[in-house]
C-alpha cells in the first residue's frame, strides 16, 4: 500500500555542525525488529506470510485464485504458505526480501503491506525457515537462519531447473503445542477473505455471517453474545475499533445503537496501520475518514428506512416495520432522529389509550394440562402494541369485553397469527377521538362484527341472568359456571333442560326421560369438542330461545350425533353387555404380546382374546351411548342379537369360548389371577398345539 511519506522541512547555515544517527549493534536492532515488535508472533506470522502470498496473486492478475495454506501437524510439523504468484528472482531475494524495509508495495494501493517487515516474522517464532520458489524456470531452494551474530543469513541451499510454474512457498517449522494456534490463527486471518485459501493437513471450518443490516462498506452483524463489538475490515483483514478512542473524535451514537458486531470495511491504503499492522494507527487522517464513513452510513441508513417506510400501505404497517424489523439492527433508534409516514409521526413500541385494549395470544400453559397450543389467552390494558403476526380490530359490538370465542374466526383464518389486539372505545374515549389522538383510522383496523356477533346474553344484565350449568365430565354433574366463561369456551355447546331431583340436576330429553351421567360421559368421550350446558327447564322457552340461539338442542344433537351415526352399531354393543360375563379379564390384558408371540395369526387362541378385548372396551366407553339409544328407540331383543351372532360368527362369543377350551385344554385347566410371569410359557403351548 502506498505510505504517507512527509518530508520535513528546516534551513541550516554553514556554521551549524551536523552529524548523522547510525546503528551501533546492528545485531540488536534486527533482533528488535523480529522477535520485540509483535505482540502475537503467530498471528503476525498467518496474517503477514498469507497476505504476502495474496499479494503475489494479485501481482500477476490471479487474485480469484486461492493460496494453498498447510496446517502443521504430526506427521508434518511446518506451517506452509505457497502462492502461485511470478516467484521470487534472485534479485528480488537479496534486495527486496531479506531486506528491512525494502518493499514493492509502496507505490500503489492493490497490495497488502508496505513496511518491508511482514516477510520476516518467521523469525518472531523460530531462528530458521525455508523458502522454496520457482521463477522462470528456475527452482530455488533457500534456508532463513539467525547465526550467532543475530543478523540472520540467508543460503542458497539448491538451483536447478524446473518446469513447474512459478511459485512460492515458506515453510515454518511449528512445536506441537502450537499446532491449534496456528489453526485458529489463520481463520481468524482469512475469515474475512472473500477467496478463502485451500487448507491442508487439518481442516478450517469458515464462520458464516449473518448480516442483519448491511450497505456500502458496512455492515451489522447478527451477535449470539451480549459483547457487541466495532470492527474495522481493511482488504480482508479484521481490527478492533476502540470505541472509547472513537467517542473523542467521531459521533459514536450509529455504533452504540447497534444490536450486534458492527462492521466497516476499507481496502488497501484507506486507513493507516501500525508498523507491525497489528491494529490501527489513529493519525489525524484516519480518523477523519473513520469519522467521515460513520457520517454517510447513518445517512444511507436513514435514507433507506425512510424509503422503506414510504412502500406501506398504512401506519400499522409503517409502525411495525419501525418497531420489530428495525430492532433486530438496533436496540435504540435515536440516532436517526423522528421518522414519518406521510405526516404522521411513527412510535418506537407502542401508543398509549385511555380506552380498554384486550389482546388474545395463541397458546395456553396451566399446570394441569400444560401447554395447549389452540386455546386462546386474554389480557387487558390501555396500549397498543406494534407486535409482529398481530392484527388490530375495533370492538364496533355492542359489548364491553371481548373473549376468545369473539376472535377465534380470525386465528383459525390465519394459522401464523399470534396475537389480536382489540381496542374498545366507550363514552369518552369514541372511536372520533382516537382517530384524532392516535391516528387509529391511518392504521386501518378491521371491525370486530366482520368476524363475529354478539349473543344476547351478553347485554343480560347480572342481577336478571339465570343460572347457568356446565356438564363436568370428570365429576359426573353439572357445575354452575358464570355468562364469561360460556362465551370463552370455544367448543361446540348443546343446551339441556335440567330437572332437579333433591341436589342433582338431569339433563330431560323430550319424551321425558333423564338422561343418565354416564350416557352424558360417553358423549364426551365421542365428541370432545362438545360441550354441554344446563338451564332450568322452567325457564321461559323464548328467553331460551333468546339467550341460546347458539346453542343446538340436546335432542336434535342425540338425534344427529347419537341415533342417526352410522359408525355406532347399537346391536354389538348391547351384544357386549349382554355376554361380557364371559370376558377372561386376566389374559386379555396381554394381548399385545401375546400378538407378538404366537406365530399362526389366525390361531383360535388370539381370536378369542381380541374378541374378548373388543368386548372390554365398549362396556367401558359405549355402554352410555346404548342407554341412550334403548331410551329413545326401545330395547333391542335377544332375537337381534342371535342373528348379529349368526351373521357375525367371530362374535359368537359362546362358540369362540368352545372352540377355545377344545384346543387348549390346559389352559382351562390353569387358574391364577395374574399372567404376567407365565405369557412366554403359554404362547409356547399354544404354538405347539397350533402345530399339531
Amino acid at each position: 500500500m502506498k505510505l504517507s511519506d512527509t518530508k520535513p522541512f528546516y534551513e541550516t547555515s554553514d556554521q551549524m555542525q551536523e552529524h548523522f544517527f547510525g546503528i551501533k549493534d546492528q545485531g540488536m536492532i534486527f533482533d528488535i525488529l523480529r522477535s520485540k515488535m509483535y505482540s502475537n508472533p503467530i498471528l503476525a506470522i498467518c496474517r503477514e506470510i498469507a497476505s504476502n502470498a495474496r499479494d503475489a496473486h494479485r501481482e500477476v492478475g490471479k487474485a480469484d485464485e486461492p493460496i494453498h495454506i498447510h496446517l502443521p501437524f504430526g506427521l508434518e510439523p511446518e506451517y506452509k504458505i505457497k502462492d502461485y504468484g511470478p516467484g521470487i528472482s534472485p534479485d528480488r531475494m537479496t534486495n527486496i526480501f531479506i531486506q528491512y524495509t525494502a518493499s514493492t508495495k509502496r507505490d500503489d494501493n492493490t497490495q497488502t503491506g508496505g513496511f518491508g517487515l511482514g516477510a520476516k516474522t518467521p523469525f518472531s517464532y523460530s531462528d530458521q525457515f525455508s523458502v522454496t520458489t520457482v521463477h522462470d524456470g528456475i527452482k530455488y531452494s533457500y534456508i532463513c537462519s539467525i547465526d550467532d551474530t543475530r543478523v540472520g543469513k540467508l543460503v542458497l541451499l539448491d538451483k536447478r531447473s524446473s518446469d513447474e510454474v512459478n511459485s512460492t512457498e515458506i515453510s515454518i517449522p511449528v512445536k506441537p503445542i502450537d499446532f491449534n494456534n496456528f489453526r485458529s490463527y489463520t481463520e481468524q486471518v482469512c475469515t474475512h477473505w472473500d477467496v478463502k485459501p485451500i487448507i491442508t493437513g487439518g481442516q478450517i471450518t469458515w464462520p458464516t455471517f449473518t448480516k442483519v443490516l448491511d450497505g456500502q462498506g458496512w455492515a451489522i452483524m447478527g451477535s449470539s453474545d451480549w459483547q457487541r463489538a466495532a470492527k474495522l475490515v481493511i482488504d480482508g483483514i479484521e481490527y478492533p475499533l476502540e470505541l472509547d478512542a472513537l467517542r473523542k473524535y467521531a459521533d459514536a451514537k450509529l455504533i452504540d445503537a447497534a444490536r450486534g458486531n458492527f462492521v466497516m470495511y476499507f481496502g488497501v491504503g484507506e486507513l493507516s496501520l501500525s508498523a507491525t499492522r497489528e491494529q490501527i494507527f489513529l493519525d489525524k487522517p484516519t480518523q477523519d475518514k473513520i469519522g467521515e464513513r460513520l457520517k454517510i452510513i447513518t445517512d444511507e441508513i436513514r435514507q433507506k428506512v425512510t424509503d422503506k417506510i414510504n412502500t406501506f400501505a398504512n401506519l400499522w404497517e409503517a409502525n411495525l416495520y419501525y418497531r420489530t424489523q428495525l430492532n433486530t439492527a438496533f436496540n435504540n433508534l435515536n440516532f436517526l432522529g423522528k421518522l414519518y409516514w406521510k405526516t404522521f409521526e411513527l412510535k418506537q413500541g407502542y401508543v398509549d389509550l385511555k380506552c380498554p385494549v384486550f389482546t388474545f395470544t395463541r397458546g395456553k400453559w396451566s399446570r394441569k394440562n400444560g401447554h395447549d397450543p389452540n386455546k386462546l389467552t386474554r389480557g387487558r390494558g390501555r396500549t397498543l402494541q406494534f407486535v409482529e403476526k398481530s392484527e388490530i380490530y375495533v370492538n364496533d359490538l355492542p359489548i364491553k369485553e371481548p373473549n376468545p370465542r369473539h376472535l377465534k374466526k380470525a386465528f383459525d383464518a390465519n394459522p401464523d397469527l399470534k396475537t389480536v389486539q382489540v381496542i374498545c372505545p366507550d363514552d369518552k374515549i369514541t372511536e372520533d377521538v382516537l382517530n384524532q389522538d392516535i391516528h387509529l383510522d391511518e392504521m386501518q383496523p378491521k371491525r370486530l362484527s366482520s368476524i363475529t356477533k354478539a349473543h344476547a346474553r351478553a347485554y343480560t344484565p347480572s342481577a336478571n341472568r339465570l343460572l347457568v350449568f356446565k356438564f363436568d365430565p370428570g365429576a359426573s354433574a353439572f357445575r354452575q359456571v358464570s355468562y364469561d366463561s360460556i362465551d370463552q369456551d370455544t367448543n361446540k355447546k348443546v343446551l339441556c333442560l335440567l330437572n332437579r331431583e333433591e341436589n342433582i340436576r338431569e339433563p330431560l330429553l323430550a319424551n321425558g326421560t333423564a338422561l343418565s351421567f354416564r350416557s352424558l360421559k360417553s358423549i364426551t368421550l365421542v365428541d370432545p369438542q362438545t360441550s354441554f350446558y344446563g338451564v332450568d327447564k322452567a325457564t321461559d322457552t323464548k328467553r331460551i330461545e333468546e339467550e341460546f340461539n347458539d346453542f343446538d338442542k340436546l335432542d336434535d344433537y342425540i338425534e344427529s350425533k347419537i341415533l342417526n351415526n352410522k359408525s355406532i352399531n347399537y346391536v354389538e354393543i348391547k351384544f357386549a353387555q349382554e355376554y361380557y360375563h364371559q370376558v377372561d379379564d386376566r389374559m386379555h390384558k396381554h394381548l399385545d404380546k401375546f400378538e407378538k408371540l404366537i406365530e399362526n395369526k389366525q390361531s383360535h387362541f388370539l381370536a378369542r382374546l381380541q374378541l374378548h378385548k373388543k368386548l372390554k372396551k365398549m362396556m367401558g366407553s359405549d355402554i352410555g351411548l346404548l342407554e341412550i339409544y334403548q331410551d329413545v328407540k326401545g330395547v333391542i331383543e335377544n332375537s337381534e342379537l342371535k342373528k348379529f351372532a349368526k351373521d357375525n360368527p367371530t362374535w359368537d362369543i359362546e362358540k369362540v369360548n368352545r372352540e377355545y377350551e377344545n384346543k387348549y385344554p390346559l389352559l382351562t385347566a390353569i387358574h391364577i389371577y395374574d399372567y404376567s410371569n407365565h405369557v412366554e410359557h403359554i404362547a409356547h403351548y399354544v404354538n405347539t398345539i397350533d402345530k399339531i
